[in-house]
């Protein structure tokens, strides 16, 4: 039996063709997936990657800064802790030569204008009754003032006892806390 060279040929190519067909092209559309599927996982992780970078970098500057932040949280505390606020109101006066004559607590409020992304500000009032100079009362306003705390003085009345070498001061001072 001869069998023509050119049908074997033919045929031959024919079998080539239908495993390139069957077996090679479906391989192929895998391995084309796989790297468009290893593209797109990449690209998660790259941008993953960038964002952790930032955040540490973010975290590295607020460590670096975490006395500029302790005097932020000094100067407008989460809580209002009346008593601190009280003491250090009596023992500055009593350091700047003013007697506390009497002190309490005016009102305390949310400020709405003040609010902020879910954080709101509260308002806390003092009303101070106090007894001294003119000269201790201004070393008092500006120890208020250089405190880490944020005082506002609202109002100062003064009134002078007769046959007193001394003056009568009522102040209204606001803080805030969140």
């Amino acid at each position: 039996m001869h069998i023509d060279r050119p049908i074997i040929i033919a045929l031959t190519l024919f079998i080539i063709l239908l495993l390139v067909f069957f077996l090679v092209v479906p391989e192929y559309n895998n391995f084309k997936a796989s790297q468009v599927v290893l593209g797109e996982k990449v690209a998660e992780f790259s941008a993953k990657y960038d964002y952790y970078a930032t955040i540490s970098k973010a975290m590295a500057e607020l460590q670096s800064r975490k006395d500029d932040i302790k005097k932020i949280d000094d100067a407008l505390p989460q809580n209002s802790d009346l008593g601190k606020i009280i003491y250090f109101l009596q023992e500055t006066a009593k350091d700047k030569g003013l007697v506390v004559k009497d002190s309490f607590l005016s009102k305390s409020s949310v400020n709405n204008s003040k609010a902020n992304a879910g954080n709101v500000i509260k308002d806390i009032s003092f009303s101070l009754d106090l007894s001294g100079n003119y000269l201790a009362l201004g070393n008092f306003i500006s120890a208020l003032e250089s405190s880490s705390r944020i005082f506002e003085i609202t109002s100062i009345s003064f009134s002078a006892p007769a046959n007193s070498v001394s003056q009568n001061f009522n102040m209204q001072i606001i803080t805030h806390s969140y």
